[in-house]
Formats: structure tokens, sequence, C-alpha cells
């Protein structure tokens, strides 16, 4: 039967693998949908106009993704402190490795947070712009 310890431990490995898993597959559909919109946005001259509009909405996809790509290499950055820190073998290089570890932990919440946020943002700029346009084109917005 296994110790509380090693099925601490066990968890521990599942959350993290399920982190990552759930990291790259926010990431791939991000960048599935910063393709498809600049597949199929029709582009215009700068203005308060629907490119412009949809060129706002790719941007903070796009933004969304590279937060995503930032958090993963957080990731892995704190998997190398953790990996340098366990192979130390004075206490001050221990915690020398768990302050970078914990510095890069800090990078890893601000990226998520700031990921979600745009990927949040980006899918309201879509349909905001969507909605609008709709409503430009059967006159209810008024164009000058």
């Amino acid at each position: 039967m296994a110790s509380d310890n090693e099925r601490a431990d066990q968890l521990g490995m599942m959350q993290i693998d399920a982190s990552n898993k759930l990291d790259q597959f926010i990431l791939g559909a991000t960048l599935a949908i910063c393709a498809y919109l600049a597949q199929t946005n029709p582009y215009a001259p700068f203005g308060l106009n629907e490119e412009t509009m949809l060129l706002v909405s790719l941007l903070t996809f796009a933004s969304s993704a590279a937060f995503g790509f930032w958090r993963i290499e957080a990731k892995i950055a704190i998997m190398f402190a953790n990996a340098q820190a366990l192979d130390a073998d004075e206490p001050e290089g221990i915690e020398a490795h768990r302050s970078v570890g914990l510095s890069f932990i800090r990078k890893s919440v601000l990226h998520y947070h700031w990921r979600n946020i745009l990927l949040l943002a980006g899918l309201a700029s879509y349909v905001g712009t969507k909605i609008w346009a709709s409503y430009q084109s059967s006159g209810w917005i008024p164009v000058n």
C-alpha cells in the first residue's frame, strides 16, 4: 500500500501533467482562432469600421497566444529550477534555486491571468464587432 507521501507525489504529478495539457490545448485553440481570423477577416484602411475592429480582435487573440507561450516557458523554467534545487548540495544553492523558481511561479501566474483576460477580451471584441456590424448595415447605427 502506498504511503501518504507517495500518493501526494502521484497527485502532484497528475496535477502538473493536467495543467500542462490544458495550457497546450488553450494555446493550440488560440492559435487556431488566430489562423481562422487571419484568413477570413476582410482588411481595409484603419478607421472606425468593421475591418479595423476585427483586426483588433485578432491582435487581442494573438496577444493571448503570446502570454500562453510565455506561461509554458515559465513553467519549464520552474521545473528546471526545482531540478537544480534537488541536485544542489549546500543549503545556499538550494535556496538560490528555490528563489529563482518562485520568481518564475509569479511570472507563470501573471501570464495565466493575462492569457485568460485577453482570450475573453478577444472573444468579446469579436462578438461585439459582429453585432455592431450587423446593426450598422441595417441602418441602426449611423455611418458618417
